[in-house]
């Protein structure tokens, strides 16, 4: 059965959009998401390995009747191309893929206690990998490390209890560019990674939830889907942050751009529910799409963009036919109120879109502070605030 990069709900949802979005002129970056291979569809002739906490070894042929006991046994004897499917079980190692294979889990759990990492895809040998159904936990850094590749597919895995070493000597999920406040200790982080899809996962009681950065190359092209981020204490639900100075002075080195975040529900974090972040010169998070996402009772603004120094670029983003409510204070921008949806840039112009969003239970609906200009306030629908459209 053919199964699409993005999964059919992700194509339901960019075509219910394309109307709302040709308003804005937004409208044909949607049609990007339809152009992605079929997964699978260059596998060729691919073989099955199977994994088993209990009744397998390392010494038999990874198949259904005599399995393999690792996951990371079955990684290394497997050809580009093979599934691997994990069973019911707990699982204490790091698992590393550097080839393209599709890992299923059936009830299974990686248990990184002790360990970096739960899972690492990683390098352009990785791209075309499929994840799915697993649950990854206890991690000293991020429970899942996407790096430097492409066109990978995470779905319906479970990413709790990690970033166990944050705010202690041992980050490692900071080390790329030190620690950043506000951006570091996600448990599910793409770094340098171009048209994948995050779709259907949920994460839980980490330090932060889902991070896309540049160090190692622009993340653009990405779909991030009807995921659930929640009750992550310390950072932000979803977030798009430029790390890398390169960003502005060349886009094919560094940037995160173009990427479309849909349909999510993000809650209850100790940050922004989303946000859209430059915090050095150099630095660009532009050309993304943030919507019909659900950013409720979160530390900081519900949805935010920042850009904090000269010579940044958060232009281009689009806040669409979001739900907003009972989030905090904004710190960067300044606001000192609940704010729904928080708009700052301290030097650089930026121009963006705010339409259709439905706001309420704020002190400031929307708050925007330095030269940003938004298009598309009159259409936001905002009730239960203090001061619907606010400025410093």
């Amino acid at each position: 059965m053919l199964k699409s990069w993005r999964s059919w709900r992700a194509v339901v949802v960019a075509g219910a959009l394309i109307s709302a979005l040709a308003a804005l002129g937004a409208a044909p970056a949607v049609a990007h998401h339809r152009g992605h291979r079929t997964h699978g569809s260059s596998h060729g002739s691919r073989h099955a390995l199977h994994v088993s906490a209990t009744r397998g070894s390392n010494t038999n042929p990874c198949t259904a009747s005599a399995p393999c006991q690792t996951i990371s046994h079955a990684v290394g004897v497997a050809q580009p191309g093979d599934e691997i499917v994990v069973e019911h079980g707990s699982y204490p190692e790091t698992v590393t893929i550097d080839k393209r294979l599709d890992l299923t889990g059936r009830g299974a759990k990686i248990d990184a206690s002790g360990k970096v990492n739960g899972l690492v895809i990683t390098g352009a040998g990785a791209a075309g990998s499929k994840i799915e159904d697993l649950r990854v936990e206890n991690a000293i850094g991020e429970g899942i490390l996407v790096q430097s590749t492409s066109h990978i597919l995470l779905e319906h895995n479970s990413v709790e209890n990690n970033d166990q070493g944050h705010d202690t000597s041992v980050t490692p999920e900071c080390a790329p560019q030190g620690n950043v406040p506000g951006d570091c200790g996600e448990a599910l982080h793409l770094i340098g990674v171009a048209d994948s899809r995050v779709i259907g996962n949920r994460i839980a009681h980490n330090i932060g939830g889902i991070l896309i950065t540049d160090e190692t190359g622009p993340s653009h092209g990405n779909l991030i889907l009807h995921n659930v981020s929640s009750d992550n204490g310390e950072d932000c639900g979803i977030t798009l942050p430029s790390h890398n100075p390169n960003a502005v002075a060349d886009p094919s080195q560094a940037g995160v751009y173009d990427n479309w975040v849909i349909g999510n529900r993000s809650v209850r974090n100790g940050g922004a529910g989303i946000g859209m972040f430059a915090p050095a010169p150099g630095t660009a998070s532009y050309d993304n799409h943030v919507i019909g996402n659900t950013t409720l009772d979160n530390g900081e603004a519900g949805i935010a963009i920042h850009a904090h120094a000269p010579g940044q670029n958060v232009s281009g983003n689009v806040i669409v036919g979001n739900r907003v409510a009972g989030n905090g204070i904004d710190p960067d921008s300044g606001s000192g109120h609940p704010t729904g949806i928080a708009l700052f840039s301290a030097a650089s112009s930026a121009t963006v879109t705010v339409a259709n969003n439905e706001i309420r239970d704020e002190y400031f609906g929307i708050f925007i502070a330095g030269p940003i200009t938004a298009s598309g306030l009159a259409s936001n629908h905002i009730s239960d605030v203090t001061v619907p459209i606010g400025h410093p």
